[in-house]
């Protein structure tokens, strides 16, 4: 009895690992589909920018240079937001960048495996707490008190 007992915990362990690493991957998956997309979109905002600069050099014209700022700012968050997708896949995968050379190193690791640069501390991970955790704070009203005293001046000066 023993061994099945051992066996079906030891298969019950298999299976959550596979899980999580499945759940893992699904998320990496989406997360780099998402760059994708917006890289993408980068493309088609140059290719517009493009158009609407060689639109204008054609007539001699300055019009559209607020879609085409407005276009700029949106690749600058496209370009915000890879960065942030990539820090995501980062830390799913449980690694970090060396600042000095780019190479992908464990998150724990105190120097690069690389380069051989000392990593910077990192910081203790923040718990955060669920909604269901907070406990209910009641509406408080504010009330501003004045002094209605005047200070006595001082003429002698």
């Amino acid at each position: 009895m023993d061994f099945f007992n051992k066996l079906g915990k030891k298969a019950s362990e298999t299976y959550q690992v596979t899980k999580e690493k499945t759940a893992k991957f699904s998320n990496e998956m989406k997360l780099k589909g998402k760059i994708s997309d917006a890289k993408n979109r980068i493309t088609s905002l140059y290719e517009e920018i493009g158009e609407h600069v060689y639109n204008g050099y054609k007539t001699n014209s300055e019009e559209g240079k607020e879609d085409i700022k407005a276009k700029c700012e949106e690749i600058a968050q496209k370009f915000d937001e890879i960065s942030k997708l990539e820090a995501e896949i980062l830390s799913l995968r449980e690694v970090k960048k060396c600042p000095a050379c780019g190479a992908e190193i464990n998150q724990k690791d105190d120097f690069c495996s690389k380069c051989g640069k000392e990593q910077p501390k990192r910081e203790e991970p923040v718990e955060i707490k669920q909604e269901s955790e907070i406990q209910d704070v009641q509406d408080a009203e504010v009330v501003e008190v004045k002094n209605t005293e005047e200070e006595p001046k001082d003429d002698s000066m």
